[in-house]
């Protein structure tokens, strides 16, 4: 404190001299209309381009996330088609399935029943029941088509089962939501006698027609005995992460009308 007070005492002249500039200039800007209106537009334009720059950054950030998103879409639908390259926005098809690429423009995540809207719809081929993947595993199920939009009943959703199989033992499970938390699911149907750890990873089976087989659905959290029952359940959790869902595949099956046919004349 004392060294500051010498140093104000011996240059108190400068700093006078200072102030009183600063205080002018505030004075005259504010005076006069063309340097007041300078000033300002200075100060928007340095404040707009801190803002540019800022943004810019976010949305380069924001890029590779959603970069990476596609990458592993990619790298789904190679597994699925067998095939060595794949580029965005493209229908893929192999000898059973069509995959349609589509954007999440709306998605709920906090409800009992929650639904997701994409901006693909019947003119884009997408037709009710069709299944909807992404490139961290299953998603839902299209429910009603207008036009150029769809709406698709998520995993996060009462009403939705998914057949699915475990990778390790090959046994069929079906997969539902627990209306409790967007990150977990609950497998059931599991036989009893079954031994199942955390980790195991369970797949769609491919018994439904709205999806391929092997599609990733999640991995064991934990598990329920019941001794009154054949079978036991078990907290599953999603390996799509419904919270920050950006980009999809609406499913077609190029058969289902066939393997309806037969299904119904049985």
């Amino acid at each position: 404190m004392y060294n500051l007070f010498i140093f104000i005492k011996k240059y108190n002249a400068v700093i006078l001299f200072i102030l009183l500039e600063i205080l002018c200039f505030i004075l005259v800007m504010h005076s006069l209309p063309y340097q007041n209106r300078k000033m300002v537009s200075v100060s928007n334009s340095i404040s707009g381009g801190y803002h540019e720059v800022t943004g810019n950054w976010a949305d380069y950030l924001h890029l590779k996330s959603e970069n990476e998103e596609l990458a592993q879409h990619n790298a789904v639908l190679l597994q699925a088609l067998g095939c060595d390259e794949l580029a965005a926005d493209t229908i893929y098809v192999d000898d059973i399935f069509t995959y349609i690429p589509a954007h999440v423009i709306n998605n709920s995540i906090d409800k009992i029943n929650n639904y997701i809207l994409i901006d693909k719809g019947r003119a884009d081929g997408i037709e009710p029941d069709m299944g909807v993947i992404c490139g961290s595993g299953v998603v839902g199920k299209v429910l009603n088509v207008t036009e150029h939009y769809a709406s698709v009943m998520s995993m996060l959703n009462s009403y939705l089962v998914v057949s699915c199989r475990f990778i390790d033992n090959q046994y069929v499970a079906n997969v539902s939501w627990d209306n409790m938390n967007y990150l977990y699911g609950q497998v059931r149907d599991i036989p009893s006698h079954l031994i199942i750890n955390k980790g195991d990873t369970l797949v769609t089976s491919g018994f439904s027609n709205s999806f391929p087989a092997d599609i990733m659905v999640g991995t064991i959290e934990e598990t329920e005995d019941d001794e009154n029952s054949m079978f036991s359940t078990g907290k599953l959790k999603f390996s799509t992460n419904f919270n920050t869902l950006r980009h999809v595949y609406v499913v077609k099956n190029n058969y289902k009308a066939e393997i309806d046919s037969l299904c119904i004349s049985r």
